[in-house]
């Protein structure tokens, strides 16, 4: 093994078998021992937080799960403290040599803790094991940015057609109602052509704020295109309230004032109600029949479609 190799290079091996574990343990926040049968821990990192939370507390269990619900954020809490529960530790590692979560914590944001299998007793049951915490949110941050390039429009900040589409298609598998509103800019043609791609892209920008704004929490806004947007309202299904919704997204467009641009944004809309086993592209099926309707009229116009149906 590696002391064999040490003392083939005339090395002192228990020295340098510290020194590599030292320099491992610089990826780690904390590395504890723990003996599950006696629930005994031996620390060999730890930090000032950890100290804190843990002293003057009898046993390594409790030291643990102590320590959990004051550095672990609070939506993560439950789950870490099932991780960490050591009566249940022997089961979950049945065939592994270790299992991992992450999590995030209240000190050093992201982390990963994981329980590694050091040996077990002459009747399988696990004995001893390693548990590390690991800070991760250097790649948590890097993972979530390409996330956010994966599904944003990068103009605008809105959802991209592929992650809006499907945002909406998991919406319509388990939610009853919905408003489905498919707009673009009118003559947006002739501001690219009289003021120049430029002032065209500060428009749409000026677009996804207004959508933004207009829309709820839940609601889902995405560029689909070019000058073409999208909405989904949720727990939208009367025409009175689809008025609402719309009027506040119309209220919001026409406060748009664009340098050096004299004309006045307007967008043409239409809607569609979902209904039962309705899918995505029904929706925007019916909703593009009542922009092709709302562009027969000047200004912000609106057009819901109901089953092909102009209400």
């Amino acid at each position: 093994g590696l002391g064999d190799v040490y003392k083939r290079q005339n090395m002192d091996s228990t020295n340098e078998y510290y020194r590599m574990l030292n320099a491992l343990s610089k990826i780690y926040i904390s590395i504890y021992t723990f003996d599950l049968k006696k629930d005994i821990e031996y620390p060999f990192k730890s930090n000032e937080y950890i100290d804190m939370w843990s002293k003057n507390v009898e046993g390594a269990q409790n030291k643990t799960y102590n320590t959990v619900k004051n550095l672990t954020e609070e939506k993560h809490v439950d789950m870490m403290l099932e991780f960490v529960n050591m009566s249940t530790l022997d089961e979950r590692m049945k065939g592994k040599s270790d299992i991992a979560i992450v999590f995030k914590g209240k000190i050093n944001g992201w982390c990963r803790a994981r329980f590694i299998a050091i040996d077990y007793d002459e009747d399988g049951s696990l004995h001893n094991v390693v548990y590390t915490v690991e800070c991760i949110d250097e790649e948590k941050r890097k993972e979530n940015y390409l996330m956010y390039l994966s599904q944003t429009d990068l103009m605008t900040s809105l959802y991209n057609r592929g992650y809006g589409e499907q945002s909406i298609k998991e919406l319509l598998v388990k939610e009853k109602k919905g408003l489905f509103c498919l707009f673009d800019v009118d003559k947006f043609k002739s501001v690219n052509d009289k003021y120049g791609h430029d002032i065209g892209d500060k428009v749409l920008i000026a677009i996804a704020v207004a959508m933004k704004k207009a829309q709820r929490e839940d609601d889902i806004s995405m560029r689909l295109g070019g000058d073409e947007f999208a909405m989904y309202f949720r727990n939208i299904d009367t025409d009175e309230d689809a008025k609402l919704v719309i009027e506040r997204l119309f209220s919001e467009i026409e406060k748009i004032h664009v340098d050096p641009m004299e004309e006045q944004i307007h967008i043409s809309l239409g809607a569609s109600f979902y209904k039962k086993d309705m899918n995505f592209d029904m929706l925007y099926k019916i909703a593009d029949i009542g922009v092709y309707e709302s562009k027969k009229s000047l200004g912000n116009r609106m057009t819901i479609v109901e089953n092909d149906i102009i209400l």
